[in-house]
Order: structure tokens, then sequence, then C-alpha cells
């Protein structure tokens, strides 16, 4: 057994097969979790699970109640099986949420991905950012955390999880949250209308509850920034939007409404809720990775 577990619910089209690197050592288990029948690969080392239906966030709140084997691990990745990912990156991710005791993080999604929340998009002028948000389309988390979070699946009837995103932060003091840009995964499918309408109002609905519930919201914002050697940058709120804005240059040429909206939530969100408490703050700005 190794020290961290991938976990992903996929079908037919999934794109785990791109994960793995056979020829090289890794620190992580795969635990498939097929929404519909796949094909058992007989040359993969992994653990393919029995068909649970349903979307994503339903079927791993199934899964981790009823199969305890998760909580011998450190850290646990819940990638969408859309992902594509190398296994050096997701090795390497690891050993990033090992070294800053990461309780919420996931890898950048990078500049061919297509995205949903400009935060999740890799900036190119960190290392990697202490932040408000983390989708639910990558997350990782600590045991500890999965444990503490697990309760807040049971919120989520539909199945869809949005609004998980929000409450994860809140609810762990947005403590030792991070996005890690120098390592990056692409999102290889549009984000997508549900055809559904009947189920769009219903899942909406389900976040604005949820947001409600716990009284939070998206907090998209940058606290702080930490270089490749996991130590936190010594920034003023200034400096830090001002290479922020250079980090995400690429974005704001094709909408520059983003800048806008960027500006909006740093501005909302300082002094920070919490700065980080992890690493020890170095001289200077950020470095592009």
């Amino acid at each position: 057994m190794r020290r961290n577990l991938v976990i992903s619910r996929v079908g037919q089209s999934s794109l785990h097969p791109n994960w793995l690197d056979a020829s090289r050592n890794r620190n992580w288990d795969l635990y498939l979790s097929p929404y519909q029948p796949i094909a058992r690969p007989d040359d993969v080392d992994c653990t393919v699970g029995d068909v649970i239906v349903g979307p994503k966030w339903s079927g791993l709140r199934e899964l981790l109640k009823t199969w305890d084997g998760w909580r011998r691990y450190d850290h646990i990745w819940l990638p969408d099986d859309d992902i594509d990912a190398r296994q050096q990156d997701i090795t390497d991710m690891f050993d990033v949420a090992a070294g800053l005791g990461l309780d919420l993080f996931a890898p950048a999604l990078d500049e061919t991905s297509y995205f949903a929340h400009f935060i999740t998009m890799r900036n190119r002028r960190f290392f990697g950012r202490w932040v408000g948000f983390v989708e639910i389309m990558v997350p990782g988390l600590s045991v500890a955390a999965l444990d503490k979070l697990l309760p807040t699946l049971d919120l989520s009837q539909t199945g869809w999880g949005w609004g998980l995103d929000s409450v994860w932060p809140r609810l762990l003091g947005y403590r030792n949250v991070a996005i890690i840009d120098g390592i990056s995964v692409t999102h290889t499918r549009p984000v997508g209308e549900m055809r559904d309408l009947d189920l769009r109002d219903r899942v909406l609905g389900e976040s604005d509850q949820l947001l409600a519930k716990f009284d939070c919201q998206q907090t998209h914002v940058t606290f702080g920034g930490f270089g490749p050697d996991l130590q936190t940058f010594d920034m003023t709120p200034d400096r830090l939007l001002l290479d922020l804005v250079d980090g995400w240059r690429y974005l704001f040429d094709d909408d520059p409404r983003l800048l806008t909206w960027l500006a909006n939530y740093q501005g909302r969100h300082f002094p920070p809720l919490h700065y980080p408490v992890a690493g020890t703050p170095s001289r200077g700005t950020a470095a592009s990775p």
C-alpha cells in the first residue's frame, strides 16, 4: 500500500489510463469507482470497484461510507474522469500536500483547459497559492479533512455537489487550502449547460441552500502565495494583486471582465480571513514556477 490514494468515478471514456506510467514509481494507489460498466484492465495496477450508478458525489458518498480502506492513507485526490494528468505530476502534488500539511488542495488547470472559475487556472507568477476555493472537479484532501467533511455529502441530494466547494473551505477555517500552480492538469471537456432544465434548477437551488446554511459564498480569493521551496511569500495585498494580474494576463486578454472580478474578490477579502499557517514567510515576490 502506498501513502496516498486517487479515487475517481469513471466511465467508458475515462482518461485514467493516461495517469499511469508503469516504468516509474509513484506514491499513490488508484481506485476506480465506475458509474457504468467498464473493461477491467488486466495490466493496470489499480483496484476497480463495483458499479455505482449516479452522479460523482452520490457515488463517492456511497463508496466512502461502505469502504473504510481510504482511511489508511494520508491524502486522497478525487478527480473527474475527463482530467488529463501525468503520474509524476500526481506524485509531486501529493509530496507538496505532505510538505505543507494541506487539508484541501488541487492542481491548477493548465492554459488549454476548459474552466468555469478563473481562480482554478494556472497563475504563471506562483508555484502555489493559498486560496478560499477549491473546485469539486479535482479536489484533494487530507484523510482527517475528508473525515470531517464527509457528512456534507449527505446535503447534496442531487449528487452533483455544487456548493460543496464553497462550504468546505469555510468549515476548514480557510486554513491549509491551496491551489498548486506549478503542478497542472488539463480539463478536456467543455463546461456546458445541463439539458435537463428541472435538474439544473434543483442543482442550482441546492447550491444556494448550502451557501445559506453555512453562511458562506464563493470565495474566489488568493490570500497569499508560496514558492517551489514551499515557503510562503511575504507580500502586501497590492503586491499580491499585481502578481496575480501578471500571472493571469493570458486570461484577461481573452476576457477583460475577469480582471474586474479578480479586483472585486481580492478587495472584498482583505485583510485575509486567515493568513496561511503552513510554511515560513520568505522575502520577495512570486516567481514563475
